[in-house]
This record gives C-alpha cells, structure tokens and sequence, in this order.
C-alpha cells in the first residue's frame, strides 16, 4: 500500500499537469496576492442564480443587501437599515457612496432590477421560491420589497448568495455576468472555465481598500490533490480538506450549520413501528462516530441544531428503548460523494446488527441515489444535510423535511404534531420566539425517532503561515475579504 505521503505526491503531480501549469511562487504573482483551491469548478460562468452564486460572496466578488451574523440573524450588508411598514412589504435603506466595479454607482433602481432579475430567472433561486417577490425603487437609496404573503424573515433571504447585486451592465435578458460589475472588495478579472480565475483588488470598496493586492484561484476538485498543493506550498489556502488529509497542516476548523443524520422511513416496512425505531435510536454511538470516522473533527449530535448556531441548546436525551429487534432486514443506504460517510453508514449498520437488525447496504453516488431516496425505496438512509438552507433559518429546514407537504421529508414523516409545532415556528415574527418555537419543533420532530442525529460536521480551510484573517464563516459565504493578508 503506498503511503499518504506518496498519494499527495502523485496527488500534486496530477494537478500540475492537469492544469496550465502550478502557480510558482509570490514573485511572478505580484506582492500580496493570494492564491486559493477551491472544491467546486464553476458550472455556469459564475452567473449568481445557480450553484456557483456562493463563490461571488466567498471570494469577495459581490455582496448582497443583507449579511448573517454568526448566530444566522441579518445584519447590514449594502443596505444599512430596514423596516417592515406592513406584513407583507419591507423598505431597504442603501449605503451612500457604493460604486459597483465599473464605476458605476449604486441605486435603489440598480438593486430593485437586481432582485427582479433574480425573481424572474430560471430556476429561480431558492431562497426567493414562490414568495412573488417584487422590488421597487423609492428614491435614489430607498428600497420596497412585497411579497405574496407575509415573510419574516425576508432580510435573511436576501444574504442568499443568488440575491447578490450587479452593475446594470452586467445583465441580459437570461444572464448575469459578474465580471466587472460587483460591489465586493474583488474585482473579477478573467475566468477561465473550469480551470482557474484572476481577481483583481477594488480600492474603490466602500469600506476601504483590501489588503492584497488580487487573488488567483485554482478549481481542485479533488481533496487530495488541493491538500497535496497546501503542502508543497503551490497554493497559500486550500478549501474544504478531507479530515484524513489535514494532519499537521496549519488549519481552520469552522463548526458548519450541517448534521449528518439517519433518516428511517416511517412510511413502510421496519422503521414504520415506532418502537423499531426507538431501538435503532438507542443502537447508534454518536461519541464514537465523532472520535472515530471523523478522527473527532466533528461533533457528537445531540440534536438536529449544532455547535454551529449559538442559540440551539441541546434537547433532553430521549429514553432508552427497552426492546431488541429479532431480526428484521433493513437496508441503509448512503452517498459515496462525502468520504465520511460510507464508513458512518459501516459503523451505524453494525450497531443495527448488535440491535438484532439484519443490514444490507447501498453505496451510490448521490445523483444516482436521489431519486430512491426521495420515493421511499430505503428503510433507512445517511445523509450531511444543511439546516438553514438559503436563509440562515432552521424553521424552514423543519418545514421541508419533517412535515407532511415536505419537499425533501426522507423520513416520509407525517405527524399532526410536528406539523404544528413546525407551522408555529414558519409563523413567528419576532426572533426570540421563532428561535423557541424551533427549538420546540426540533424536540417534536426528535420525539418521533423518525430521524437519528449523528454528528454535526466541520469544514477544514488548511493555510500557510503567512496567511491571516481568512473568515470563518460557519455558512461558508464568506472566505477571503478586504482584511486577509499574505506576508
């Protein structure tokens, strides 16, 4: 068996020759220029509306009206303040003196046709789904936003990525091209398809200049290979590393907003009898998954909320089963596109057996077991799933997951309860009292056993020394910004 240190060895080689050739070293890239790996190539030119929307806020391209704290509660971003005059609009105040890339100035009309355009497009971003949403300008920095129905939470859907705004130049009737024409502290220069991109810094940011002077970034999707150009030093960061791959290397940890769960198909079959499921509860050892697959770079669940989202308090332990099973088969299924994973799914399926379980596994690629899932074809299935999707919100994660008209319910999960208690959380317009009801959601939902949390990930940012003030964003928007330096 080669070692780990041959794999990053041949793991570098590979990237080198796959691309046009490894960056060489600060001299030719300029003083204080960054050079980055990133995971995910981009897949449609870095047009805001689709996956590759999060890379304009995680590389300091393009900025939205509204911005997270770590908590997951808005907070000023290009718009400085807000009201809500009746339930169903909001009004935006806009920061003076903001100028987008191409000198242009920003405007209530530029914003206004900025979220149109996103409202209108095709698919249209999730955060703003079904919600009608229309945007006016009242002034040169005033701002209306109605929706269909009432939304409180409208500020946090628009820090969704897919909500960023760009100069008028930059969009068509169907697209939205970035380069050029954002707010950020970053100016996209060249983007050469799936291979690499060029940003230049923005004096002209409204905060201030940024501390480097660009950005060179290099699409690695394998982990391997991005922590094996970490450590040759052909890249200053490298993003999303494999726990197995991080040893010794200076690194960020950042608790993410995600947890890793059983899911058990309360439809039919086994996990249809809730006491089954209360003994496949009792089965997992959730320590041990922590310590173990993930080498305790990740935290034991004790519900579906983490570490990641402040005020989440742990839910009561639910009680013990006090039943083996006699044999019934289960079959687990699980995703190889997470390396963690398989392994849980390993780990789950032999505390199952000595539950009296017989486990048969399944081991696909997502987008080839997606459709299985979401039709019911599995007892039980391991899935990494985010928990505030596009809003920073958790009641919304609740609604499409465990509720009877849920769009990704995997548990097939109908209970009056739980609808209930979820609908009471949607509903909640002040923040303190949609964060309680949440947590009463949550404890609804973990009463049923319909879904077992198992550990709640992190994400590995690896750097070198000379590196400093990357952010850690727990929602993973935010990356590289206008203090990062490189000595």
């Amino acid at each position: 068996m080669r070692s780990r240190r041959t794999l990053l060895v041949t793991a570098l080689a590979a990237v080198c020759g796959l691309t046009a050739g490894c960056f060489t070293g600060a001299a030719s890239q300029g003083p204080q220029r960054l050079r980055m790996a990133l995971p995910f190539p981009p897949s449609q030119a870095m047009s805001p509306w689709g996956n590759d929307g999060i890379m304009l806020t995680k590389l300091g391209i393009a900025e939205t009206l509204v911005g997270l704290d770590r908590s997951g509660r808005p907070e000023p971003l290009l718009a400085e303040s807000w009201t809500r005059p009746s339930d169903t609009r909001w009004r935006f105040h806009l920061r003076t003196g903001v100028k987008f890339h191409d000198g242009t100035p920003l405007t209530a009309q530029a914003a206004a046709d900025a979220l149109n355009r996103a409202a209108h497009a095709s698919p249209v971003p999730r955060a703003v789904k079904g919600l009608d949403l229309v945007a006016s300008a009242d002034g040169d920095l005033d701002l209306t936003v109605t929706t269909a129905k009432p939304d409180p939470i409208l500020p946090q859907r628009l820090s969704s990525p897919n909500l960023v705004v760009l100069a008028p130049g930059a969009y068509t009737d169907k697209s939205a091209n970035p380069r050029n024409t954002g707010t950020g502290p970053f100016v996209l220069q060249e983007l050469k398809g799936d291979e690499s991109a060029a940003l230049g810094a923005f004096p002209g940011h409204w905060a201030g200049a940024p501390r480097l002077s660009g950005v060179d970034v290099r699409f690695i999707p394998d982990g391997q290979t991005r922590t094996a150009a970490l450590r040759a030093g052909e890249v200053d960061v490298a993003a999303s590393l494999p726990v197995s791959t991080a040893e010794n290397l200076q690194r960020i940890e950042v608790p993410l907003p995600r947890v890793v769960a059983l899911s058990l198909n309360t439809a039919k079959g086994v996990f249809a009898d809730p006491a089954l499921r209360a003994v496949a509860r009792s089965a997992v050892d959730r320590n041990a998954l922590a310590s173990g697959v993930y080498e305790s770079h990740a935290d034991a669940a004790r519900g579906l909320l983490g570490p990641a989202t402040p005020w989440a308090t742990a839910p009561a332990p639910q009680p013990a089963a006090d039943r083996v099973a006699t044999g019934e088969k289960v079959v687990l299924a699980t995703i190889s596109d997470r390396p963690e994973l398989p392994e849980v799914a390993s780990a789950v399926a032999e505390a199952l057996r000595r539950k009296g379980f017989v486990v048969d596994q399944v081991v696909r690629q997502y987008n080839q077991l997606e459709a299985d899932v979401l039709a019911g074809r599995f007892d039980a299935v391991i899935l990494s799933r985010s928990y505030v999707q596009d809003s920073g919100d958790p009641a919304g994660y609740l609604d499409t997951d465990y509720t009877c008209t849920g769009t990704y319910n995997l548990t097939k999960l109908c209970s009056a309860e739980v609808d209930a208690a979820v609908a009471k959380a949607v509903a909640a317009q002040d923040t303190a009292a949609r964060e309680q009801a949440t947590l009463d959601a949550q404890a609804a939902v973990l009463a049923t056993s319909a879904v077992v949390p198992l550990v709640h990930e992190r994400t590995f940012i690896g750097h070198s020394a000379a590196v400093h003030e990357i952010d850690q964003d727990p929602y993973e928007r935010r990356l590289v910004t206008r203090s990062t330096t490189r000595e």
